[in-house]
């Protein structure tokens, strides 16, 4: 079996995330695969530094350890301990016909029979987050992407062992077992399986999906490419994968929306699923305007009349489940502007930082706070309930809060760019970062550098000088508005 031709549990994650990626994983041209962001880098790093803190509280028990051995290796050690009983495999090997895997664990139970004797194993993974999503302090769902793994490693054992348990288990972030039910995920799993491997095998592919969720992938500027090429209509701003259904009625390039009739595909045979008259409205002048090279603005859009505008960007590190930054561009009229922060340089430091942040929100009179998109609400929000803080203080800032994303640029503007990210709008007005590779992600990198060498000074001044750009590029975008207003 051709090694580019097996099927492994990575394909049902990606799976879940995006079709294209695993048709190219098993059959794109190597050449036009970009190199493994930082990011992805260190979420590898972060996931086996959670697999090794877990190991460690285990203690004294036996553990079989099979990280270092290749895939073949690993296969034949794997089967051997499980002969022997050893009581815990990390990093074995499952293969049976064209699929294989190494889940993060295989422990063995002996209240049940298998193959192997009076005891079977039982396949659970580590991770770095929980499986259980939660609404109001509730379970409601359990990941997809986690059950899918697990359902995946569960055949490889019933393969070789001839039984598996009623339930799924995974360890979450917080060392704690969840368990869910595989039934339930049983057709969904199935249609997925059939479509992973019809797209490796190169039967089906599928296309891109060009988004900013998209920027952190190898395969990126292959995809981007292809969007241009095709003139697909993922080049205009919030489409996605409502796409499929657009060119399901004869709606395939950005030049065929641009000039559709609108009012013919609100109904049948030509209605496009998820597509209200206004939606198709503003996707055919997002496409002209993509056409055209240049936004339009529209009018109707005011700012407060305030003595002191303060633009605030959070950094946060959700691989750590901390926040570390609260940056303000001050810009009191009349003074020149002043950059300040708020800073936890270490994690432990996170409840001592948003309660000096707290207080400077509480004795800050009628601001108004500019920022970009409805994170800094949410996060201080969570860490309001998290900390026990003031909600006055909270609803104070809310009143002033003015979200330059929302209530601005995706409201009254249209952009020639798939993207209405900071990054991307404020390249558009002409702004640029001093930094080389600018990113949120890139931020939580170097303050994960630093967290592992605190000599390293360079790092966290890196993040400020990024912190202070993204808030001055609020300043740019919200300039380019204000001067707009006037013409």
């Amino acid at each position: 079996m051709p090694t580019d031709r097996w099927i492994a549990a990575k394909d049902l994650y990606n799976f879940t995330k995006c079709l294209y990626r695993v048709y190219l994983d098993a059959n794109g041209n190597l050449a036009e695969k970009g190199e493994v962001s930082e990011f992805a880098k260190l979420l590898w790093e972060m996931g086996l530094q959670t697999e090794r803190d877990y190991l460690e509280s285990l203690g004294e028990k036996p553990i079989t350890n099979l990280s270092t051995f290749d895939l073949e290796t690993a296969r034949d050690k794997t089967l051997e301990a499980m002969k022997r009983g050893d009581e815990m495999i990390y990093q074995g090997c499952l293969v049976f016909e064209r699929y294989r895997g190494r889940p993060d664990l295989l422990i063995k139970s002996d209240d049940a029979a298998s193959k192997l004797g009076p005891y079977y194993y039982e396949p659970i993974d580590i991770k770095a987050g929980k499986g259980w999503e939660e609404r109001d302090g509730r379970p409601v769902k359990f990941k997809e992407h986690y059950a899918y793994q697990i359902i995946f490693y569960r055949e490889l054992l019933q393969a070789s062992q001839g039984y598996v348990p009623p339930l799924g288990r995974i360890i979450n972030v917080e060392q704690e077992m969840e368990e869910f039910d595989p039934a339930l995920f049983e057709k969904p799993y199935r249609e997925a399986k059939a479509k992973v491997e019809a797209l490796v095998d190169g039967n089906e592919s599928s296309e891109p999906v060009l988004g900013s969720h998209c920027l952190q992938c190898e395969w990126f500027d292959h995809c981007k490419n292809w969007v241009e090429e095709k003139d697909d209509p993922t080049k205009v701003f919030f489409i996605g994968s409502v796409k499929f259904g657009l060119k399901a009625v004869g709606l395939r390039t950005v030049s065929d929306l641009a000039k559709m009739e609108v009012r013919k595909y609100l109904k049948p045979p030509f209605k496009v699923p998820r597509m209200s008259e206004k939606a198709l409205e503003r996707a055919k002048e997002r496409a002209q305007v993509i056409l055209e090279g240049k936004p339009r603005i529209r009018r109707g859009y005011s700012f407060p009349h305030v003595e002191n505008e303060i633009y605030f960007d959070i950094e946060d590190d959700p691989t750590r489940g901390v926040t570390y930054l609260y940056g303000l561009l001050e810009m009191k009229r009349g003074s020149r502007p002043h950059y300040h922060y708020f800073l936890a340089l270490r994690p432990e430091d996170e409840e001592q930082t948003i309660r000096q942040f707290w207080e400077f929100l509480r004795n800050t009179d009628n601001p108004c706070y500019y920022v970009y998109s409805h994170k800094e609400r949410t996060t201080l929000k969570k860490l309001m309930q998290k900390y026990g803080l003031d909600p006055d203080v909270f609803q104070k800032y809310v009143e002033g809060e003015y979200d330059l994303y929302q209530k601005l640029v995706v409201e009254y503007s249209d952009w020639p760019t798939f993207s209405y990210g900071i990054k991307f709008i404020a390249k558009q007005v002409g702004f640029s970062w001093r930094d080389s590779d600018p990113s949120g992600v890139n931020s939580i990198v170097w303050y994960n550098e630093y967290l592992s060498d605190p000599s390293r000074q360079e790092t966290i001044d890196r993040i400020l000088q990024y912190n202070e750009d993204d808030c001055k590029a609020m300043v740019a975008i919200k300039k380019y508005f204000s001067e707009k207003m006037t013409v």
